[in-house]
């Protein structure tokens, strides 16, 4: 379909594929993303396009992605029970459609936060060996 302006393309078939065994096969891989990268992957792999939107092409160099990343508000988290159950709710259906969600509202101090992201740049950097103990 070159050269047809406004072509709505779909990102992924998903007709019989079994999301859940990659997912499972790639956890017990221990690799990780950083793991696919170090090994030279060039394409993504399927499991983190599934639940992509699809891509309208304006022309063949212009693309407008519709995007729309979860995201879970933590206020009122310890109000009341219902409230509490909804939030964790939220969370299990970002974490089993999408993988991430960004958190609102969480009280944590941007101090910790980059102490974490520290940890964690530490920790993908290390040797594959190393990380698969964890």
């Amino acid at each position: 379909m070159a050269g047809s302006n406004n072509v709505r393309t779909q990102l992924v078939d998903r007709s019989e594929y079994d999301r859940r065994s990659e997912v499972q096969a790639f956890d017990d891989s221990k690799v990780g993303v950083k793991g696919l990268l170090d090994a030279g992957i060039t394409k993504l792999p399927r499991m983190f396009l599934l639940n992509q939107p699809v891509i309208e092409k304006k022309s063949d160099s212009d693309a407008v992605t519709k995007l729309i990343i979860p995201v879970i508000d933590f206020e009122g988290l310890g109000k009341s029970a219902a409230q509490r159950a909804d939030i964790v709710r939220e969370i299990k259906d970002a974490s089993e459609n999408w993988g991430f969600f960004q958190i609102v509202n969480h009280e944590i101090p941007s101090s910790v936060m980059e102490k974490v992201l520290e940890g964690v740049r530490h920790f993908h950097e290390q040797d594959p060996e190393v990380k698969k103990q964890f």
